[in-house]
């Protein structure tokens, strides 16, 4: 009988022994690199591209727009749109807002659109005063 409770315990050492050196052996999570600046900025809501020049697509049938106009919204776009409808306006979980779509519906809809929003989750910017009505202007054209 001492000689199968000592049997047990020599076992049961073993096994402790064993998932010690398991729970030991444990691969360590790598060491994450440092995050850089235009990270930084990019995740406290920054365009990494904020400071580059864009190229302004002068197409014959969309409604003409400044460059003062284009570039504020461009910057109204990142700050409040392209969460989404995705950086390229090409959808995510809102839908695309690619030139093919906006233009043959009219600056005047989507100026309807952007100003009370829908019930599918855009939201209302201008009645929100979120968006100045010409704000509101220069995002539908």
């Amino acid at each position: 009988m001492m000689q199968h409770r000592r049997a047990r315990g020599v076992l049961a050492a073993g096994a402790l022994a064993a998932l010690a050196g398991m729970a030991l052996a444990q691969p360590t999570k790598p060491e994450r690199a440092p995050v850089g600046d235009a990270e930084i900025r990019y995740q406290a809501g920054g365009s990494p591209l904020s400071d580059v020049e864009m190229y302004q697509d002068i197409n014959p049938k969309a409604p003409q727009m400044s460059k003062q106009e284009f570039d504020r919204s461009r910057q109204l776009y990142f700050e409040r749109c392209a969460g989404c409808h995705g950086v390229l306006r090409k959808g995510a979980t809102g839908k695309p807002l690619t030139p093919d779509i906006t233009i043959p519906r009219g600056t005047d809809y989507l100026k309807v659109f952007i100003n009370y929003g829908s019930p599918a989750g855009m939201p209302n910017w201008g009645t929100a005063g979120e968006m100045t009505p010409q704000e509101v202007d220069m995002m539908a054209r």
